[in-house]
């Protein structure tokens, strides 16, 4: 699978380190991954644009696969359906790519110790990109939190800043 990978791969890769992770912490370490990418890479690593929701980044795609299990820990992967098999499969990031394997075992590394308020914290941070989508889009439910402003926050926290945000 090239990238980029559809985010219910990246966020299966996070649940399969631990199954009692909740949404919302699922959605920040995606957020945190997709950041990462583009800072280090300078391409999107999710096929998918985050929004900036009121309380906090939010994956689509990973939000209508687990809504239902609130604010619970999520005890299952993600799934899409394949058309062509007319099979449903659990997406993954391919096993092959060490680049972006590398990468997302670092962020679980760095943040899966964090608690999903802490991570919340840091995505609220003044600086980050999810304040400056919300502030930038009054009233907006789900704004898209842009990869260029993502892009951007990450590439200044390489240069040695702080990784809050």
């Amino acid at each position: 699978m090239p990238i980029p990978y559809p985010a219910k791969a990246v966020a299966n890769y996070f649940l399969n380190k631990n199954r009692d992770l909740t949404q919302m912490k699922l959605h920040k370490l995606v957020y945190y991954a997709h950041g990462w990418h583009l800072g280090f890479m300078g391409q999107p690593l999710l096929d998918e644009t985050l929004e900036a929701w009121t309380y906090g980044p939010v994956v689509p795609s990973v939000y209508s696969e687990f809504w239902r299990c609130g604010s619970s820990p999520i005890r299952r992967l993600a799934t899409a359906f394949d058309w062509e098999t007319m099979a449903e499969y659990s997406p993954e990031v391919d096993p092959s790519d060490r680049i972006v394997r590398d990468l997302l075992a670092r962020v679980w590394e760095v943040y899966g110790d964090y608690t999903a308020a802490e991570l919340s914290n840091l995505t609220h941070a003044e600086n980050s990109p999810w304040t400056a989508t919300r502030k930038a889009n009054p009233g907006v439910k789900r704004a898209g939190i842009p990869n260029k402003l993502l892009r951007s926050h990450f590439e200044e926290r390489i240069g040695g800043g702080p990784v809050d945000g």
